[in-house]
C-alpha cells in the first residue's frame, strides 16, 4: 500500500493507523487545510473567536476610490479590513473633507462599531485608499461579543485607542511639523501599500489631505525630486529614498 493510502493518528496508548482510499484520504487533507486556511484568516484574533466570527460574518470587496460608508448612514456591526486600506474623512460644512487616519489591513474601523453599539449614523466618510476586502459583523453579533467575550470587548476598545493616537498624530503634523516632513511621512505611509512603492495621488489631491496650496506641494516634492527622494510621474510619484527616521522627526 503506498504511503498516500493511509494516515497517522495519535492516541494516549500507542499510534493508531487507520486506513483510507485514496480519493478519501485527499478529501481529508483539502478539508483539513480549507479549514486551517479559514481559521488563519482572522490573524487578529483566537482560533475560537475567528471560527465564531467566519461563521457569521460577510465579505465586502470595494474597489479603490470607492465609498466605503457615507455620512448619514445607518451602522449595523463592525467592519475589519482583511486586505488594503480605508481612509476615514470628517466632511466640513463648506464641503472640504479632512483627514482623520488610514485604517490598513487588520484594521477594525472603530467610528462605525461605536456607533453601532450606541445606535445611530455614521458623521464620517470612509472611502477605499486602494482594492479593499472588509470583514462584515453582523449587529447582533458584535453586541453579543462586546457583552460575553473579553477578547472581542478588548479589541474594540484597543481599536478606539489606536484610532485616537492616529488622529491626534494627524493634529499634530498638521500643528508642528513642516510640510516637507509631512510629506515624507504621508509618502512612506501610501507608499507601503504599493508593491512598487508608487504613490497614484495628483498634488491636488494630495494638497487637499494635508491642508495646504498645491503650488506648495509641488514646490516641495520637487525639491524632493533634486535630492533624489522621489521620482515625479503624470499623477503618481515614485519613492525611492524616504528614511524612516525622518518621517518620525
Amino acid at each position: 500500500m503506498s504511503a498516500c493510502s493511509y494516515v497517522l493518528f495519535g492516541a494516549r496508548r500507542g499510534m493508531t493507523i487507520l486506513m483510507f482510499h485514496p480519493y478519501l484520504f485527499e478529501l481529508y487533507l483539502y478539508q483539513r487545510v480549507s479549514e486551517m486556511t479559514m481559521t488563519n484568516q482572522c490573524n487578529w484574533c483566537s482560533d475560537e473567536l475567528a471560527e465564531e466570527i467566519l461563521d457569521q460574518s460577510t465579505v465586502m470587496e470595494v474597489d479603490a476610490g470607492t465609498a466605503v460608508m457615507n455620512p448619514g448612514d445607518p451602522v449595523e456591526g463592525a467592519y475589519i479590513l482583511e486586505l488594503g486600506a480605508v481612509k476615514l474623512f470628517r466632511i466640513c460644512g463648506d464641503g472640504n473633507r479632512h483627514v482623520l487616519y488610514l485604517l490598513r489591513k487588520d484594521g477594525m474601523c472603530a467610528l462605525s462599531t461605536l456607533t453601532s453599539l450606541t445606535g445611530g449614523t455614521m458623521d464620517i466618510l470612509a472611502e477605499a485608499e486602494v482594492p479593499t476586502k472588509i470583514r462584515v459583523l453582523p449587529k447582533e453579533l458584535t453586541d453579543r461579543l462586546f457583552v460575553e467575550n473579553e477578547e472581542w470587548r478588548n479589541m474594540v476598545l484597543h481599536s478606539i485607542r489606536t484610532s485616537w493616537q492616529d488622529s491626534m498624530g494627524m493634529l499634530d503634523q498638521v500643528a508642528f511639523k513642516p510640510l516637507k516632513g509631512r510629506l515624507e511621512s504621508y509618502l512612506q505611509t501610501h507608499s507601503q501599500l504599493s508593491d512598487r512603492q508608487i504613490v497614484t495621488k495628483s498634488h491636488a489631491e494630495i494638497a487637499e489631505e494635508l491642508y495646504v496650496s498645491r503650488e506648495a506641494v509641488s514646490r516641495t516634492l520637487k525639491t524632493m525630486e533634486n535630492e533624489g527622494m522621489v521620482r515625479l510621474g503624470h499623477g503618481s510619484i515614485k519613492v525611492i529614498d524616504i528614511q524612516e527616521s525622518n518621517c518620525q522627526s
